[in-house]
Formats: structure tokens, sequence, C-alpha cells
């Protein structure tokens, strides 16, 4: 018996070769890029070129601000999770946005994204994230987890931080060679007239 069925032309071969080999490259690319989930310790203050502080305490803010930092914490308290009074800070290469502050047993856990905002591969080390609480405590990670973000690309941004109940939270993500940028999460209002 002879069969009729033409041969597959090496050209569709090869196609189909090549698909896969992008199919690869992709997946292999999504892959390397960790999601920047962390629990973040109390650690020596680093010297950052940064400039004052921003107002971390209420007592000095316009009533707005005031009203939306207790309805913030009120929240925090009762076992909600909250917006930050910050949510979005950019610099040329890099957008963080911060989704929610829920209350952990220990303090808070900050859930957001980060953003590469160029034309090239970022590579966006959890490094490059730093908090502060209005007392000038600095909290860090000890690990080296690094996302590769293609352009435009996103993953998440997870820190868990051992908030004192209270206290203000500045979120500071340093990816040089840009200068750093700063994000009011928490205002401090420990001993505030409601």
């Amino acid at each position: 018996m002879h069969n009729d069925a033409p041969p597959i032309p090496f050209w569709a071969i090869g196609l189909l070769g090549a698909i896969f080999l992008i199919g690869i490259s992709i997946f292999m690319q999504q892959s390397r890029s960790a999601a920047l989930i962390e629990q973040f310790a109390r650690q020596p203050t680093p010297a950052l070129p940064l400039p004052a502080l921003p107002q971390l305490e209420v007592q000095n803010l316009a009533p707005d601000v005031q009203a939306a930092a207790r309805a913030i914490w009120q929240q925090i308290a009762t076992g909600n999770r909250s917006q930050p009074i910050d949510p979005v800070a950019s610099s040329q290469r890099v957008r963080v946005e911060i989704d929610v502050i829920e209350p952990t047993a220990d303090g808070v856990r900050i859930k957001g994204t980060v953003t590469n905002l160029t034309t090239a591969d970022l590579l966006v080390p959890i490094s490059a994230f730093e908090l502060r609480d209005s007392t000038g405590e600095s909290y860090r990670s000890p690990s080296s987890t690094m996302a590769s973000l293609p352009p435009g690309g996103s993953t998440p941004l997870e820190l868990s931080v051992p908030l004192p109940e209270g206290r203000g939270l500045l979120l500071i993500t340093h990816l040089p060679p840009d200068p750093p940028i700063e994000q009011r999460l928490l205002i401090d209002v420990r001993g505030a007239r409601p």
C-alpha cells in the first residue's frame, strides 16, 4: 500500500522548532522573575542620601491627612486591611504601587507591585527596599532575592515588617543610579488627639 500524504516540508518543521524555542525562552524568563516576597527585620539604619524624612507624625499634617491616618490605623487595629497614605511612587525606571496594608501577628504586611518603566530588562533586588518607622528604626531583608523584569513587566511585592502599633512607616526604594524614592505608608498616631 502506498501513502499519498505529502511529507511535511522542512520549513514547517523549522517554524515549529522556532516557536517551541521561543516558548521555552519566554517560560524561562518568567520563571527567573521571582516575586519579591520577604520578611523584613530591624537592621542598623544605613546612611542613604535622603533629604529630611517626610512627616510621619500626625500633629503637623493637614486635617484630611490626619483623618486618613487615623482611619488607616483604626482599620488595622480591628484586624482589617487598609490602603497606604501614598500608594504610588515612581522613579525614571521603576514604579512601586502599594495596594494594601494588612495586620499580622507581630506587625504589618505590605502588598503591591513593582513595574519596570524602561525599554530594557531591569534587575530589582529585594535590597532596593527599606522600611523606616517614625522612630528612625530601619527594617531590611537579609535575603538576596532578585526579580528580572522585562520592559513594562511587573512582579508582586510583599513585605512583612514587625512594626509596633501606631508607628509611622516609610518605604524607601533605592535603585541606583536613580535617587531614592519615598512613600509614606502609615502615619504615627500615638498620643495624637482624635
